[in-house]
């Protein structure tokens, strides 16, 4: 009888310990994050040039440029990355909607080897790869309801594990794909004007980096 109460003891402490999570840490981790809170010492590029610029303000990561100008930033302090799940908030501040195309890069190697994911106020978005300097379109620009149009901003999100690349845009999955040109590497933001545009402005916030359940 004693035995079996032991038992039973140690089966009750078994599960104890385990709700209370003393063997490691469970689920998805947070392995970056970056709010933008202050300018001063972040490790975010902050310059420009005649035609472009980039800054911290107000919480936020802010992109102005004319047309016909593309640019984007990585950022080597925020690590290497594999397998995980990207999020940042881009929000369209003012431009031509159907001309401008802010977007996030994953898996930079370097500026001759990388994925972006563009998605433009204008409600469309495009995958598109940068492998040994030459560009491949893996989806032309496709409508998705889940894209906010005009100013406003949308949450954008990718999951890559291993070759599967999946995307979302507030939280509604847009598009899936399978690719294994590039393995790793680092992230960033940036934005493109097509000819006819206005002044632009976009602006990046809440960019998190998770690890895969």
């Amino acid at each position: 009888m004693r035995k079996g109460i032991h038992c039973l003891f140690l089966v009750v402490a078994v599960v104890a310990l385990g709700g209370c999570n003393l063997f490691g840490p469970s689920g998805p981790q947070l392995l970056y994050e970056e709010r933008f809170s202050q300018a001063e010492g972040n490790s975010w590029y902050v310059g420009g040039g005649e035609t472009y610029r980039w800054w911290i303000a107000d919480g936020k990561y802010h992109y102005e440029s004319q047309p016909e100008e593309w640019r984007g930033v990585k950022n080597p302090a925020a690590g290497q990355f594999e397998d995980f799940e990207l999020k940042v908030d881009v929000e369209h501040i003012s431009g031509t909607d159907n001309k401008t195309s802010p977007y996030i890069m994953f898996r930079i190697v370097d500026w001759d080897n990388y994925y972006r994911f563009l998605v433009s106020p204008a409600g469309t978005f495009r995958l598109e790869k940068k492998v040994a300097g030459t560009w491949t379109t893996l989806k032309g620009w496709t409508s998705h309801e889940a894209i906010h149009t005009g100013p406003g901003t949308n949450r954008v999100a990718v999951v890559a594990s291993g070759s599967q690349l999946t995307f979302f845009v507030n939280g509604q999955q847009v598009h899936q794909t399978t690719d294994d040109s590039l393995v790793g590497g680092q992230i960033g933001v940036g934005c493109g004007s097509y000819a006819g545009n206005t002044t632009l402005h976009v602006a990046f916030d809440n960019i998190e980096v998770w690890s895969l359940p």
